[in-house]
Formats: C-alpha cells, sequence, structure tokens
C-alpha cells in the first residue's frame, strides 16, 4: 500500500514542531520563567497524538512506516530498560511524569522516541522543514541578542543584562544547546545551497550563541562546525568548488567573535581563557579542582559514587535530587550554597545515574547504529550532512549539560533523519 501521502503528513508534523513549538511560551513572571518545559510539552503531545492518528489510518501499512530493523530494535531494549527503572525508581511518580517544572520522565522520553520513529519515515528531508527551521531560530536568535543587552518585553525581570540570552528556553545552555543544533542547517545553506542571505542568519545565529555565555555549548558549536566541514570535504566531490565559501564562513566566524568580544569587554577572551584555568585546577587537584566547570567537577564525583551504589538500575528517571542531596547535602553547600542538585551536567553519567549502567550502554550502542547508518546516508545526499554534523555537536556539548524538553525532541528527530528507512521501492 502506497504510503506517501501519510509520509507527507508527518513531515508536516516534523516542521511543525522544530519550526513552531520553540516559540510556544508562556512568562511566568520573574525568575519563574526558567521552567517552560510544560508549556511545550502540550504542543509535542499534541503533534505526536495526530501522528498516532496517521499511523491508525495507516494500520495495513505500519510496517511500512515503522520496521522492525536493528535500530528499532535496540530502540525497544532501551525503552524495556527504562520500563525496568521504573520498578526501582526512588519516587515512581516522579520518574513516570517527570517533575513538575522540567516534565521529562517516562512518558516525555517516549515523546521523544515518536518523534524519532516519525522522523525515520521520511526517505530524504524537504528542504522547506530546513528553511522553517533556520528562520523561526533567526527570530529566536535576534530575541536572544535583544534579552542580553536588556531588552526583554515578555520575561519583564527575568534577564540581568549581560547574564546571558535565553530567547524562549528559560536558560543559556539550553538555548546554546538549540543553536548547536540549528547553526550546520546555516552552514548548509550558505556552502551548498549558495543563498547569501544565510551568511547573515549565520552571524547573528553565532553572536546570539556567544551572547548565552555557556561555554559547553561553543565548544558543541564548534565541534558541529568542524565535522560539518569535514563531512563535506569528505563526502561532497564539490569541495574545492565551494572553498571560498568556506574560508568566508572561517572569516565571518572570526569577525563576530572580534565584534562581541570588544563589545562586551573581552568577555569571550575571559570566558575562552577559563577553560584553560579550569583544566589547571582539575590537575592541582583538591577542593579547587571540584569548583571546575562551574562546579560540575564536584557534581561528576558525587555521581560516579552513586552509581557504584546502583550499577544496574539506577535511583530512577528524574530521581537524582534525592539520594544526592541525602548523600551530599553539607558538602554542597559551599560549592551551591543551597542542597539543591537534580541533573548530573552530563547527559551520559545522568542516563547512567538514574536508570543504570546497561541502559548507558545501550542507548550509546543505538547512538553508534544511528551514526553508522549515516554514512550511506552521506553517500546518497547532501541533505544529511547538516543533520550528522548537528548530532555531533550535540553530543560533545552533553558532555556538560543535561537533556531538557525543549531541545531534546529536536535531537531526536535529527537522529531518525539521518537513519531513515531505505526504499523499498
Amino acid at each position: 500500500m502506497d504510503t506517501t501521502k501519510a509520509r507527507r503528513r508527518i513531515e508536516y508534523l516534523l516542521f511543525a514542531a522544530v519550526t513552531f513549538v520553540p516559540f510556544i511560551y508562556i512568562s511566568a513572571g520573574a525568575y519563574k520563567a526558567f521552567f517552560h518545559a510544560p508549556n511545550k510539552l502540550h504542543g509535542l503531545t499534541l503533534i505526536i497524538a495526530i501522528f498516532l492518528l496517521i499511523l491508525l489510518q495507516n494500520r495495513k501499512s505500519l510496517s511500512d512506516l515503522i520496521q522492525p530493523d536493528p535500530i528499532n530494535i535496540n530502540l525497544l531494549v532501551y525503552f524495556l530498560l527504562l520500563m525496568i527503572s521504573l520498578y526501582f525508581a526512588l519516587d515512581f511518580e516522579l520518574a513516570f511524569f517527570g517533575s513538575l517544572n522540567r516534565k521529562e520522565g517516562f512518558t516525555t522520553l517516549i515523546i521523544y522516541f515518536m518523534f524519532f520513529l516519525a522522523a525515520r519515515t521520511i526517505r530524504i528531508p524537504d528542504q522547506d522543514l530546513m528553511r522553517g527551521f533556520m528562520y523561526s531560530a533567526t527570530i529566536l536568535s535576534v530575541y536572544g541578542i535583544a534579552q542580553f543587552y536588556g531588552v526583554d518585553p515578555f520575561l519583564q525581570n527575568f534577564i540581568i543584562t549581560g547574564k546571558g540570552a535565553v530567547a524562549t528556553f528559560g536558560n543559556p545552555n539550553f538555548f546554546g544547546s538549540y543553536i548547536v543544533l540549528v547553526i550546520p542547517i546555516i552552514l548548509h545553506s550558505f556552502i551548498n545551497n549558495k543563498e547569501n542571505v544565510s551568511a547573515i542568519i549565520y552571524s547573528v545565529m553565532l553572536y546570539a550563541l556567544l551572547c548565552t555565555r555557556t561555554r559547553g555549548t561553543w565548544i558543541g558549536a564548534a565541534v558541529a562546525l568542524v565535522m560539518y566541514l569535514i563531512i563535506y570535504g569528505f563526502f561532497s566531490v564539490d569541495y574545492k568548488q565551494n572553498l571560498r565559501r568556506i574560508v568566508c564562513i572561517l572569516i565571518i566566524s572570526i569577525l563576530v567573535i572580534s565584534v562581541f568580544n570588544n563589545a562586551t569587554d573581552n568577555l569571550f577572551i575571559k570566558r575562552f581563557t577559563s577553560i584553560s584555568t579550569d583544566a589547571e585546577k582539575i590537575i592541582s587537584g583538591g577542593e579547587e579542582a571540584e569548583k571546575a566547570g562551574s562546579n560540575r567537577i564536584f557534581i561528576w564525583k558525587g555521581v560516579l559514587e552513586l552509581i557504584k551504589d546502583r550499577p544496574l538500575t539506577g535511583y530512577g528517571i528524574e530521581n537524582l535530587r534525592a539520594p544526592f542531596s541525602a548523600r551530599f547535602g553539607q558538602e554542597m553547600i559551599p560549592f551551591f550554597h543551597t542542597q539543591y542538585v537534580d541533573r548530573a551536567h552530563n547527559e551520559y553519567l545522568h542516563i547512567a545515574v538514574t536508570t543504570g549502567i546497561p541502559a548507558l550502554i545501550v542507548y550509546l550502542l543505538l547512538i553508534t547504529q544511528i551514526l553508522y547508518r549515516s554514512f550511506k546516508k552521506l553517500r546518497q545526499n547532501k541533505i544529511y550532512f547538516p543533520f550528522a554534523a548537528a548530532i555531533l555537536g550535540y553530543l560533545a556539548q552533553a558532555f556538560f549539560n543535561i537533556s531538557v524538553l525543549s531541545v531534546a525532541y529536536i535531537f531526536w528527530i535529527y537522529l531518525g533523519l539521518i537513519s531513515s528507512y531505505e526504499d523499498k521501492s
């Protein structure tokens, strides 16, 4: 049975997810705006509900739309391990539904998986999907830059000038992770599609990324940029013809960074050099080492200790706060002036401590399978170049950041696009 119409409808849903959902935002007043996830979750849930209706309408062709290949089988294993972790969760309700503000429990992970399966049905992504994503991200970038300079009509007193752009994501790290996923699409538009307006968009987006002041996402964006150029050089036959455009992007990057640095009293240089300062703290050891990376080293050491206690099942999705506070509550006070740590600030450690080492292994195996499948896609069509580069950039920044609903679903859509099913016709 022909599923062309169903695939087209699914692509419309993905377009809505990446283009319009990021704008779903209801200000809760000063500082309460940090917790934004519930608003976007409603939009994502509606889209997935429509996706399930499409599957129901095409149930006779379900095996074509969702194929039982090794990648989906591995996803099923990961899903089952997450289900098992629910049984061992310290707080089942928290693990199942997620926290009141973050909303990244088991039910939300299922939504990620649904977006992944939806994206896998798309044989070749439409250029409109990329353009929609690109232009919506441009608007959000302009908004983020305005916030950085103290102009924000929606969040009122939430933003303090110069503290970091958040756009509609509630946190500079989250907004930065979002930009990491978009920048390769802008690069592809300028270098491969020769759309000159993309150079302006890239400049705006890079400036917005710098305005987040987040070193982890800067690293992720740098990895995405470098990986895109490597992928383009390895898989494209017209690399030399576009060399001038590649050089132009590098020059634009240097100019934008220079303008930002000069306009912010050497903020970029200070933040960039702090990376080596943190490295020296880690090498020297002691309490100063634990303060490195905005206290991430302290968190990671504590998380590793917790993993040793429950290596197979973890403490449950979204259940890190209670055991971390119970174990390291007094030690946390000099670092955070509080006893609140609910994320590992490293996605891989977080998966291990909340759902167990076996779940982490299966997750990494799934990512590896998908990247392996992408090699064939990259040889077939250049349109996959930016998605693969963005995924690698996201995986890099994930070493320093947390998974959040407003960004993670896009990452899973990308994973689905670069591992789409082979055409049976």
